[in-house]
């Protein structure tokens, strides 16, 4: 018995022994899981829908004065004299300035003495002969045939002596000049009475009167010049500057100052061809200025260009102040909001939302636990958010924060 004991203590040694024989540690480790390189994004959807519009669309435009006018001289010249500062509240038709005014009043002295030299010999010319010119060309004329009828008597002596050769041939013909000399004097005398009594000739009244319009009109653009080289406000209004001094010789077109007249005020923006349906309902809006805040004031639509700008199809569009604020001043910055008016429904997002992709704007959607890139085409943007028109379906999942993602990138939903 007990050698069976000892038998089967020395089985199970054996046995254990076998059991426990190393083995290597490719046939003892179990395979390993494949470790993924996916990288994870953290991101945050919201599902969109087709909403019809609603609020306001704002545009941003300048308050401008209704009038404003640059002063400039035509001519140009010395500044004589000046009359403002900048800063003034200038009238209607006050003096500004005057520039080269003192040539210009000799200049327009020696025009009226051309005008009025040539004014005297129309009216001479017009008047015709006077009675005392007459009378002396009807003396003449009386003179004349007195001459000649002495002339005439002599030469009938003379040639009754020639015939009987009594006279020499010498004094025969110096009588017969004489006769012939009287008989000319005669014959001018009587065409001087007949101009006389006629008059000037119609020709010489027309050259008469083409000159003394000519020196009319030298007179003329003289006097203009000098109203021209005298500057006054056409405006009411504040002056805005003034950039020369008495004594300046400035080339003609020279700005010298401009008139700010801000009784009248108005804003100018451009309003985009989409929003044109407004108008057709409403033509007064409100608008704020940056720089009163806090308040609100109006303005009534008075043009329209009927020409969008080349380019951005934006229609040019000016409104008039009603009651300008005296706060209020030509540059400042005023923000107009227009209701909208459209029913048709559509998809508007934050523009923080939008990606881009190899140039095309777009937005990330959900599927499958992965980001996908849509294209997307812009509409308006107002009330801070824009307008899907098309590349998106109602209810999907968008990312809100596109940042970092690519087309296709696994992701972690972590709100909704």
């Amino acid at each position: 018995m007990t050698r069976f004991f000892f038998l089967t203590m020395f089985f199970l040694l054996a046995v254990c022994a076998c059991g426990d024989e190393p083995v290597s540690s490719k046939e003892s480790a179990p395979p390993e899981k494949p470790v993924s390189q996916e990288k994870f994004h953290q991101v945050t959807v919201k599902i969109v829908e087709a909403n019809p519009p609603r609020g306001d669309i704002e545009y941003v435009g300048v308050l401008e004065a209704y009038l404003k006018v640059r002063i400039s001289n035509e001519i140009g010249g010395m500044i004589e004299k000046l009359y403002f500062e900048k800063g003034d509240q200038v009238k209607k038709g006050d003096l500004l300035a005057e520039i080269g005014s003192s040539s210009m009043r000799l200049q327009v002295r020696e025009a009226t003495a051309a005008r009025n030299a040539a004014k005297s010999n129309l009216n001479k010319l017009e008047k015709g002969s006077r009675p005392q010119e007459i009378q002396i060309a009807t003396a003449s004329v009386q003179e004349a045939e007195a001459a000649l009828s002495e002339a005439q008597k002599n030469f009938k002596r003379i040639d009754r002596l020639h015939e009987i050769r009594a006279v020499s041939n010498s004094a025969y013909d110096s009588a017969e000049r004489q006769m012939s000399t009287a008989n000319a004097r005669m014959a001018t005398a009587k065409q001087r009475l007949d101009l006389a009594k006629k008059g000037p000739r119609v020709e010489d009244v027309a050259a008469a009167r083409a000159q003394l319009g000519q020196a009319e009109a030298a007179l003329a653009l003289m006097e203009d010049r000098l109203k021209k080289s005298i500057l006054r406000a056409p405006i009411s209004g504040t002056t805005a500057y003034r950039d020369v001094e008495a004594g300046e010789v400035i080339p003609a077109g020279t700005p010298i100052t401009s008139v700010i007249g801000l009784d009248r005020l108005k804003i100018k923006i451009s309003l985009n061809e989409r929003d044109l349906d407004i108008l057709s309902t409403k033509k007064d809006f409100q608008f704020t200025v940056d720089a009163i805040p806090h308040e609100t004031f109006s303005a009534r639509v008075f043009f329209l260009s009927p020409t969008a700008e080349s380019g951005t199809r934006f229609f040019p569009m000016e409104l008039a102040v009603e009651n300008p604020d005296s706060r209020m001043a030509d540059g400042m910055t005023a923000r107009i909001k227009f209701p909208i008016l459209g029913q048709k429904k559509s998809i508007k997002i934050p523009a923080s939302w939008l990606a881009e992709q190899n140039g095309r704007v777009g937005l990330f959607v959900i599927q499958n636990q992965k980001a996908l890139f849509k294209p997307v085409r812009l509409g308006s943007y107002y009330d801070n958010r824009v307008e899907i028109l098309s590349g998106l379906g109602n209810r999907e999942r968008v990312v809100t924060n596109p940042a970092g993602i690519r087309d296709g990138d696994p992701v972690n939903v972590t709100a909704r």
